[in-house]
């Protein structure tokens, strides 16, 4: 495979032809997934700088047009028979067997329209046998695979987790340019994957959809008579802190009911099903609480909107955030955002725009405490909510487009760059070392 377009354009099809970028994913929308929106944002900020993408996902089999003419969607499940859907089966091989299908479907799709360059998630190394094909490769960096599957109770799982972190390593290291969403991602990714001094390594923050921009814009605040309503976007794992902030819930609710007040709610965004009460009775989760917990599932953007604008905070106690999705999504609708400092990501963002609050840990002793502190401070909302609304400004997908072509361009000129580091703290560093597989 070789590329055509040595100099990616801004300029459109009038002056050079448009570049053809190839887009692996494993998920995107109308499945509404963290990686499925991280893959969309991408995909629509390159287009709107003239850019036609191909975004090839393991999510479906079929080939559909989306809303924007220069995108295209392609789906990889298909080819997952014979061989490969046996590969699958066997603990190692299953990301094999998904990278295999990826490459498939990328060389068939480079035959009929040449590529120019292809952008590929790290997590799970889709791009793993793309590595040699001649195509500048660019790796986005979200959490590391061995991150979510830290805690791999079976031989078999402890053998994939080796696996698949060589694979997504080796995409690392051999990658033409890789991006990561913060600078202390960008130090962990560093850390992670024991990148050495050289690589093009550069920082750009993610854009927030538009629909949610624009709903945050108008949305009024909840009145000061309202209960306090509270949103979870995301899924049940531990990294997410979701067991913390269950029962930081159940600490919040008994200490209203205590002082007379209206019991308060949580709203769940993002859940696979049965996934909450899986949780809430391992945790002796009592039933009457569960009636004050609405579970939504997998939620459109525009369904985010209409239940963010009932309440008053996002409530995300992570102890790592790659993207920080959910934590821009907060900001961008002007709710105030209840993190953790165990999380840089939190800390980095909320320091530099002052649009939340952090719980010194991630126990649901300190998140119930920090929650009740931040309700009973309207103003401080308030502030935060005009801080996260400003600050929403820049997160645009013709800033995102703008700077991924920038990183094209450095990648395939081969310029030589990397962003100003800093050293990870002592603290940080010892979430590393707990999750490292």
């Amino acid at each position: 495979m070789q590329h055509t377009n040595p100099i990616a354009p801004v300029e459109g099809p009038e002056e050079n032809p448009p570049l053809e970028v190839a887009l692996l994913t494993w998920e995107y929308p109308p499945i509404p997934t963290a990686k499925g929106r991280v893959a969309c944002e991408v995909a629509h900020g390159l287009a709107r700088h003239g850019v036609n993408v191909r975004v090839f996902t393991m999510d479906r089999d079929d080939v559909v047009r989306t809303d924007h003419e220069r995108i295209e969607v392609i789906g990889c499940a298909g080819r997952i028979t014979g061989l490969r859907r046996l590969m699958r089966k066997i603990p190692g091989l299953e990301f094999a067997a998904t990278a295999a299908a990826f490459r498939e479907c990328v060389h068939e799709e480079h035959e009929r329209r040449p590529f120019d360059l292809i952008e590929a998630s790290n997590w799970g190394a889709p791009a793993a046998m793309l590595m040699d094909c001649g195509l500048p490769i660019i790796i986005r960096n979200s959490a590391p695979h061995g991150i979510d599957e830290a805690n791999a109770s079976t031989l078999g799982q402890r053998i994939s987790n080796r696996i698949v972190s060589g694979m997504e390593a080796r995409c690392n290291h051999s990658a033409d340019a890789i991006i990561s969403n913060s600078r202390s991602h960008a130090n962990a990714i560093r850390d992670w994957y024991d990148i050495t001094p050289g690589l093009i390594h550069m920082v750009t923050p993610l854009s927030v959809d538009p629909v949610i921009r624009k709903a945050g814009i108008s949305a009024q605040f909840p009145p000061a008579h309202a209960r306090l309503r509270l949103a979870y976007i995301g899924d049940d794992s531990e990294r997410k802190g979701f067991d913390e902030m269950l029962l930081a819930f159940q600490k919040v609710s008994e200490q209203l009911r205590d002082q007379g007040e209206p019991l308060p709610e949580l709203h769940l965004m993002g859940l696979e099903s049965g996934a909450l009460d899986a949780r809430a009775s391992q945790l002796g989760v009592s039933t009457s609480l569960l009636e004050q917990i609405f579970d939504y599932g997998r939620v459109t953007d525009e369904s985010m909107t209409h239940i963010l604008a009932r309440c008053q905070a996002v409530l995300a106690p992570s102890h790592y955030q790659s993207f920080g999705s959910v934590y821009h999504e907060a900001a961008a609708f002007g709710r105030p955002l209840i993190a953790c400092a165990e999380d840089p990501a939190a800390v980095e963002l909320i320091h530099r725009y002052g649009c939340g609050r952090l719980a010194e840990a991630c126990t649901p002793d300190v998140i119930a405490e920090t929650v009740l502190d931040l309700f009973n401070d309207r103003h401080a909302m308030l502030e935060m909510r005009k801080a996260g609304l400003e600050a929403a400004k820049s997160w645009t997908r013709e800033e995102l487009g703008a700077r991924t072509l920038q990183i094209y361009r450095r990648a395939m000129r081969l310029e030589a760059i990397d962003i100003p580091g800093s050293q990870l703290g002592r603290g940080y560093q010892g979430v590393l070392e707990q999750i490292r597989v």
